[in-house]
């Protein structure tokens, strides 16, 4: 009997820190960054962008959408839209305000117009 008794208590124990961590993860709130990019000088952006596509590995991170929007209204993009998601708010602050992206940031400005924002998600 005692046997089971250890069984049943893990079991509790395993299911209490599922349903813990499915509460946590629940709660998340992601973080995008959103550019629209308007390359003027095609092998500098492609310096860049092998660059800074590395320089989001360490936040798992990872590129959504890369591409020209489909307008519906208002004033056409000069560009192609692109947008990165984040695990968190401050994943997104970390990668744009240190290295290696932050060294990055003058050969994006060199290589196209843009314009670049972070935003917070919805809770997930």
């Amino acid at each position: 009997m005692g046997k089971y008794a250890v069984i049943l208590l893990a079991g509790f124990a395993l299911g209490a820190g599922a349903i813990q961590g499915l509460h946590a993860q629940a709660g998340k709130t992601p973080a995008y960054a959103i550019a629209e990019v308007e390359v003027t000088d095609p092998p500098l952006y492609q310096a860049y962008l092998a660059k800074a596509i590395d320089s989001l590995k360490p936040y798992n991170a990872r590129i959504i959408v890369r591409a020209k929007p489909d307008l519906k209204e208002g004033t056409p993009a000069q560009g192609n839209i692109v947008i990165t998601s984040f695990d968190s708010l401050a994943d997104a602050q970390k990668w744009y305000s240190t290295q290696p992206y932050k060294d990055l940031i003058a050969a994006r400005q060199q290589s196209a117009k843009t314009r670049f924002y972070i935003v917070e998600g919805v809770p997930q």
